[in-house]
């Protein structure tokens, strides 16, 4: 499934050897900030105008931005990145203070990711993203689960 396998891992170098899954096709469909809201039909991007983008909110990189779009969305900041049942949590990441990407947690506790144009991904830690092109955690948010 993964045309260039070291790309993702040139960019993501905790990835290697971490056990990471490639759980989807290329696409430009949308990115990781969609499949953190679990949508597959649209971009939600700030830099492309054509892109889905609260109106409310500033077309910017800053990682407030990110977190004020999130909690319009009914996420709110949380300690820990342990599973718990009845939330869904995101993490978000930055270098910075720009906001770099967003990662969605599974049931299961494992975490999944939209990297760029590139698959969808599974990766066992948020670890696993950090050291790269995305920076590290920022903050960790949830909201009560939504039906999928």
């Amino acid at each position: 499934m993964v045309e260039e396998p070291n790309l993702i891992e040139r960019w993501l170098p905790n990835l290697a050897g971490s056990g990471y899954e490639a759980t989807g096709e290329p696409t430009h469909e949308f990115n990781c900030i969609a499949w953190a809201l679990g949508i597959t039909a649209q971009r939600w991007d700030c830099d492309q105008p054509r892109s889905h983008w609260p109106p409310s909110l500033p077309r910017d990189q800053a990682v407030w931005t990110i977190m004020r779009l999130f909690a319009g969305e009914g996420f709110s900041v949380c300690e820990g990145d342990l599973p718990e049942p009845g939330f869904d949590k995101i993490a978000i990441y930055a270098f910075v203070g720009q906001f770099t990407h967003v990662a969605r947690q599974l049931e299961s506790g494992l975490w999944t990711s939209k990297i760029g144009s590139l698959e969808t991904i599974t990766h066992p830690f948020l670890s696993n993203l950090e050291d790269g092109i995305y920076g590290s955690v920022h903050c960790i948010m949830r909201r009560p689960s939504l039906a999928r």
